[in-house]
């Protein structure tokens, strides 16, 4: 295996990934139980998604790989569990994404909640209030690691030649120092649900994490018409983009929504006049009659 030389399997074998250590028990009774447990677990797990009759296999085998991106111990919520497969043949754009990118945890939130597993959007909700504490200045990044590590420096791993050769294998993702300013409306939207479903509603609780959602959507506000790099995280350059115009957009109207829930009159009326403002100011600076469309 370490030479990377074929060999011919005549027989079942088992091949324990785990810490140099003795194994007391027998091998092969170990490893099939780890086995029969790891099966009976996710079986368990299946039975509680609301899944359609239609396309009911891959719809399983999709949730799994999703709840499969999350890191319990933290709520954290990978993009991916790889690192440098190519975006194309033959090119460096070979990106490390196993680490929490705060958009993209909201559509993996939104993907489960679909099916009722709720369990993960609270655990991440957990994971953006720790994000919250520890900002330095107020500033959100982008991305972090697993255990809410923030310096994510990026490397490569020059004695690895990559996927099928293509190299180069990156450790890390400079897109942590970068300016999103898109994270604000994300962090409010993946906690959205919580103040309106019925099952989830913790009054202390939610009240508490009002608080911390108004001082992102304090940044939003502020930052709705800032350069940034983008939801596509440009390198070397920054600009004023619409998508990250209107997720600052988001973070306003979705807290004037929990305000009114919450009976708060006087942020209800607060965070109208910001979302208003930035909603209006959007469409006079980013959309085209030329194009009858938005333009970015």
């Amino acid at each position: 295996v370490m030479e990377e030389r074929y060999f011919r399997l005549d027989q079942q074998h088992w091949i324990l990934w785990a810490p140099d250590e003795p194994i007391e028990a027998d091998f092969e009774d170990l490893c099939r139980r780890y086995y029969e447990m790891t099966m009976a677990n996710w079986r368990l797990w299946v039975r509680g998604l609301t899944i359609p009759f239609e396309w009911q296999e891959p719809v399983i085998r999709a949730a799994i790989t999703l709840k499969l991106c999350m890191f319990e111990e933290t709520g954290a919520i990978v993009a991916a569990l790889t690192t440098s497969i190519p975006e194309a043949a033959n090119t460096i754009r070979n990106w490390d994404y196993r680490f929490c990118w705060l958009r993209d945890s909201v559509f993996v939130i939104r993907a489960l909640n679909r099916l009722g597993v709720t369990r993960t959007m609270e655990q991440y909700i957990g994971f953006i209030t720790d994000v919250i504490d520890n900002a330095q200045n107020g500033v959100i990044q982008p991305v972090y690691g697993i255990s809410l590590e923030a310096d994510l420096t990026e490397t490569i791993a020059e004695s690895l030649a990559g996927y099928r050769g293509m190299g180069p294998v990156r450790v890390g993702n400079a897109a942590y120092y970068q300016v999103q300013n898109d994270v604000y409306g994300s962090m409010v939207l993946a906690a959205v649900h919580l103040f309106f479903d019925h099952r989830l509603l913790r009054k202390p609780a939610n009240e508490e994490l009002y608080g911390q959602l108004e001082l992102l959507g304090e940044r939003a506000r502020k930052s709705y018409d800032q350069p940034d790099a983008g939801l596509w995280e440009l390198r070397g350059s920054a600009a004023i983009h619409t998508f990250s115009s209107m997720m600052c957009w988001a973070a306003c109207d979705r807290l004037r929504r929990i305000a009114r829930v919450m009976g708060k009159v006087d942020r209800t009326e607060y965070w109208s006049g910001e979302a208003e403002r930035i909603k209006t100011e959007i469409i006079r600076r980013t959309w085209s009659d030329k194009r009858n469309s938005f333009v970015s």
